[in-house]
């Protein structure tokens, strides 16, 4: 059952910036990424509020309304990159719209 006091707590609570390139991750189709303590992976808008919850194991940025996203997988290194650069790796890959839903295809 739908609760407003849960979207508000949602909606209000600030997680950290994603980082990436060396910095907090950039604004994409109207969004970032946020990760909470564990990890996970949501995204906010661009005053900060949490628009998807961190749930995600991976996500990339919002690109014309769609995000590639995965629940599970792991963190590869580049080869040859000494540790500096790294790439995820998942056979569950899937897209999401700016509301959190998994898009069929």
């Amino acid at each position: 059952m739908f609760k407003k006091t849960d979207y508000d707590n949602r909606k209000n609570t600030k997680y950290r910036a994603f980082q990436f390139d060396n910095g907090d991750d950039y604004i994409s189709d109207g969004l970032y990424r946020i990760v909470d303590e564990r990890g996970r992976i949501g995204y906010a808008d661009e005053k900060g509020n949490t628009v998807i919850t961190p749930r995600l194991a991976y996500g990339f940025p919002f690109e014309n309304g769609k995000a590639k996203v995965s629940d599970s997988g792991q963190e590869q290194e580049v080869e040859g990159s000494r540790g500096e650069y790294h790439y995820w790796e998942s056979d569950d890959w899937y897209y999401i719209d700016k509301s959190g839903r998994k898009l069929e295809f």
